[in-house]
């Protein structure tokens, strides 16, 4: 199973309905759309605070990528109304694709840059 997968399911989001219901949470929790943004991110990378650089962008099926646009627009309505609403979603969100399953997260075309640790001393990349 992958990361995304792992840990998904510890944060009991284990089909479509626990994954709506998990990230209207995000939403209600925030005021800011950063920190949506990045709890989204958290959601499906574990080790989000140990990333230094994320290259490529996660890929999702279409209806997920509308229902978190839709969250956004309501959102950003709301929190930043002087704001294009969806517009942080549509700048630093995932991007989608009709190929995958409505419901489907994709991280094949990124790859993770991690942090220097005390451990190791040096950067190391990992293919997601």
């Amino acid at each position: 199973m992958n990361l995304t997968k792992t840990n998904m399911k510890r944060l009991g989001v284990i089909n479509e309905r626990t994954m709506k219901s998990h990230i209207k949470d995000i939403f209600q929790k925030h005021d800011h759309q950063d920190s949506v943004i990045i709890d989204i991110y958290k959601m499906i990378l574990p080790r989000w605070d140990d990333i230094e650089k994320l290259n490529g962008h996660p890929v999702c099926g279409k209806e997920l990528w509308h229902y978190i646009c839709e969250l956004f627009i309501n959102f950003d309505k709301i929190h930043h109304p002087r704001c294009l609403a969806g517009g942080a979603w549509i700048n630093f969100g995932f991007s989608s694709d009709s190929q995958l399953d409505p419901w489907e997260i994709n991280l094949s075309d990124c790859s993770i840059i991690y942090k220097e640790t005390a451990t190791c001393g040096t950067h190391r990349q990992k293919d997601v």
